[in-house]
């Protein structure tokens, strides 16, 4: 991992956001940060948001864009990631209903048409997880102990289809993030770095400042083809603080 290799997930200031989306980049990068996550535009136009990349010297390495806007309109999609400049395009989520077992041939074969055109256009198409993929996989699917998040490996194209490993979401579901980069080595070219609190609730916190096994998990993240250090943290006591905490944190691993 380098400086280079850093970004910060905009969900972690999406109540900033909602207020002053542009007003907020520049915030962050005043911390630090020169890469950013989109998680929505918030009403802002595409070109005046690279515009405040541009103003700013950050780039937008990616964004998080809702299943439904790929289904309505992929083209679109990546239209708008092209004006960013973002190399990674990323469903963020499932509902349950999009998860089932009996959508799964089906939301396999839309990740793999959305990836083609992704590829088409220059862009990677990726998927993240959080805790409901490490469930056993769905009857009839998978080897004995497979999860969902092997199954969607297996059902996708590995030449078109990425993933996004939230490894908070796989510690929360007690599973080990190495054993999930190292399975699916190639696969995974993007890495949350969400770190989880020591409280009872197992809530996050900034980076560095938890338990998450950092020090077993970005070695392996590094051999088996991670590009970006993604930081987010869904519930911030101080968005500003917490991201300049956390940016401080990983920067000082990266010096070390």
């Amino acid at each position: 991992m380098n400086a280079n290799q850093i970004a910060i997930q905009m969900y972690t200031l999406r109540e900033e956001s909602a207020k002053d989306l542009v007003g907020t980049l520049g915030k962050l990068a005043g911390v630090g940060y020169t890469a950013v996550e989109f998680a929505g535009f918030h009403g802002v136009p595409v070109p005046d948001l690279r515009s405040a990349l541009d103003a700013n010297g950050m780039n937008a390495m990616g964004a998080h864009v809702g299943y439904d806007l790929f289904d309505q309109d992929p083209g679109a999609v990546f239209a708008d990631l092209m004006t960013l400049g973002c190399e990674y395009a990323i469903v963020p989520w499932l509902r349950p209903e999009q998860r089932s077992a009996e959508n799964v041939p089906a939301l396999a074969e839309s990740f793999n048409r959305w990836a083609a055109l992704a590829q088409a256009e220059g862009i990677r198409f990726a998927y993240h997880n959080h805790d409901f993929e490490f469930t056993a996989a769905p009857d009839g699917m998978g080897e004995p102990g497979d999860t969902l998040f092997d199954v969607l490996a297996a059902r996708t194209d590995p030449n078109l289809v990425g993933f996004e490993l939230d490894a908070y979401w796989v510690r929360y579901a007690v599973m080990d993030p190495v054993s999930v980069l190292r399975r699916h080595a190639g696969r995974i070219p993007l890495l949350h770095v969400k770190e989880m609190s020591d409280r009872p609730d197992r809530s996050d916190a900034p980076f560095g400042e938890g338990i998450m096994p950092w020090d077993a998990i970005f070695p392996v993240a590094a051999e088996t083809g991670v590009a970006w250090f993604i930081v987010e943290q869904d519930t911030p006591q101080d968005a500003y603080a917490d991201v300049g905490l956390s940016l401080k944190n990983l920067q000082a691993r990266v010096s070390e």
